[in-house]
C-alpha cells in the first residue's frame, strides 16, 4: 500500500466515523423528523380518502384532512378539557398520597435504588419523569405538526430529493422501498389508532363500573400508551393499578384482572381483526426495537421505536433479502400499494 493510498483509506474512515457521530448528535432531530413523517402518512392518508369519494384536488382534500383532524381534537378538549383536567389533578394527588405511603414502609432511598440501576429501570425512570421536559415536549409537538403538514403538502419534493442522495442506478430500488414503508405505515397506523381507542374506551368504562376514580383520565392514558406495542400497554397499566390500590386491595385486583382481560382481547382479538395480517414484524423483534429505542433516546425513542422498525423490516426485505440475495420474500405494504395504483 503505497502512502497516498493509506492517506486515502485514512480519511475515508475518519469521515465515516465524523458522519455517525453527527447522526448521532441529530438523533433526536431525526426521530422528530420521523415522527413529522408519521403525521404526513396520517394526512395524506385521509386527504387520498376523501378526494377519491368527493373527486376533490389534492390540495384542497388536505386541507380539510388537517381541518378534520385537528377540529376533532379542539372539540375533544372543549367537551372534555375541564372534565379531564380536574380528572388529572385527582389523579396526580392520588399518585403522590400513594407514594407517600410506599416511602413510609420502605424508605426513600430504597424506592429509588428500585427504580435506578439497570438499562430497563432508567427507561421506565424516564417514562416516569416526563413533567420535568413538558416545555421541550410541546415544543417538540408543534415542530412536528409544522413539518409533518409541510411534507404532507408536497410529499414529491422530499421523496425525490432523498432519491437523489443514492446512485443513479439505486433510485428504482429506493423509490419502491419508501413507497412500500409507506404503505406499511399506514397499514399499521390505522390499525393502532382502532385499538387505541378501543381499548382506551374500555378501561375508562371498566374502571366506572369498577368504582375507580379518574376513570376518562385512565382511560385516556391507557389509549396513548396504546400508541406504543408491547412495551405501553404494561406502562398504562401503572396507573390504572396505582389508583385503584389507593382505594384498597379489592378494587387493586379488581383493576389488574380488568387490565388482564382487556390487555388479552386486545392481543387476541381485536389486534387480529383490525390489522389481520397487515403487519408481519416478528413480536420478539418489535419488542427489543420498542425497548432498545427508549433505553437509547427515552420517551421519543419508545414512541416511534415499534413503526420505524417497520420501516426498517420493509427496507431488510426488499432491498437486501430480494434485491441483494435475490430470494422471493413477501413485503409489507407491496400488495396494499398495488392495489392503491390499481384503484387510481
Amino acid at each position: 500500500m503505497t502512502d497516498g493510498q493509506f492517506v486515502r483509506r485514512a480519511f475515508f474512515v475518519a469521515l465515516v466515523a465524523a458522519l455517525f457521530a453527527v447522526l448521532w448528535a441529530l438523533s433526536e432531530i431525526l426521530l422528530l423528523i420521523f415522527a413529522a413523517i408519521l403525521l404526513a402518512v396520517v394526512l395524506r392518508a385521509i386527504a387520498e380518502r376523501f378526494s377519491f369519494h368527493t373527486h376533490a384536488s389534492q390540495r384542497w382534500s388536505l386541507l380539510i384532512a388537517a381541518t378534520v383532524l385537528f377540529g376533532l381534537l379542539a372539540v375533544a378538549v372543549f367537551l372534555f378539557g375541564s372534565q379531564l383536567s380536574a380528572q388529572f389533578q385527582q389523579l396526580v394527588s392520588q399518585l403522590h398520597a400513594v407514594q407517600d405511603t410506599l416511602t413510609g414502609y420502605v424508605g426513600s432511598e430504597r424506592i429509588k435504588n428500585l427504580l435506578g440501576g439497570d438499562s430497563v429501570g432508567t427507561l421506565f425512570l424516564r417514562v416516569l419523569s416526563w413533567g420535568t421536559t413538558a416545555m421541550a415536549a410541546v415544543a417538540g409537538l408543534v415542530l412536528v405538526i409544522i413539518a409533518g403538514i409541510y411534507m404532507a403538502m408536497t410529499p414529491a419534493v422530499y421523496r425525490e430529493g432523498f432519491i437523489k442522495l443514492f446512485p443513479i442506478e439505486w433510485h428504482d430500488r429506493i423509490g419502491a422501498t419508501l413507497d412500500d414503508s409507506a404503505s406499511a405505515l399506514r397499514l399499521w397506523l390505522g390499525a393502532q389508532m382502532a385499538a387505541m381507542a378501543i381499548v382506551g374506551v374500555l378501561i375508562g368504562l371498566g374502571a366506572l363500573l369498577l368504582g375507580v376514580p379518574s376513570p376518562l383520565a385512565l382511560g385516556l392514558i391507557f389509549g396513548l400508551c396504546e400508541f406504543v406495542p408491547v412495551v405501553g400497554p404494561i406502562v398504562g397499566a401503572v396507573p390504572v393499578l396505582i389508583v385503584a390500590l389507593g382505594e384498597g386491595w379489592e378494587p387493586a385486583l379488581w383493576a389488574l384482572g380488568l387490565v388482564i382481560v382487556i390487555q388479552q382481547l386486545e392481543g387476541n382479538v381485536i389486534i387480529p381483526l383490525i390489522a389481520g395480517h397487515a403487519v408481519r414484524l416478528p413480536p420478539a423483534v418489535g419488542l427489543f426495537s420498542v425497548i432498545a429505542m427508549g433505553v437509547l433516546f427515552g420517551p421519543l425513542g419508545l414512541a416511534v421505536g415499534y413503526p420505524l422498525a417497520v420501516v426498517c423490516d420493509v427496507a431488510v426485505r426488499r432491498l437486501y433479502v430480494r434485491e441483494a440475495l435475490g430470494e422471493e420474500v413477501e413485503i409489507v405494504g407491496e400488495e396494499s400499494r398495488a392495489e392503491q395504483v390499481m384503484r387510481n
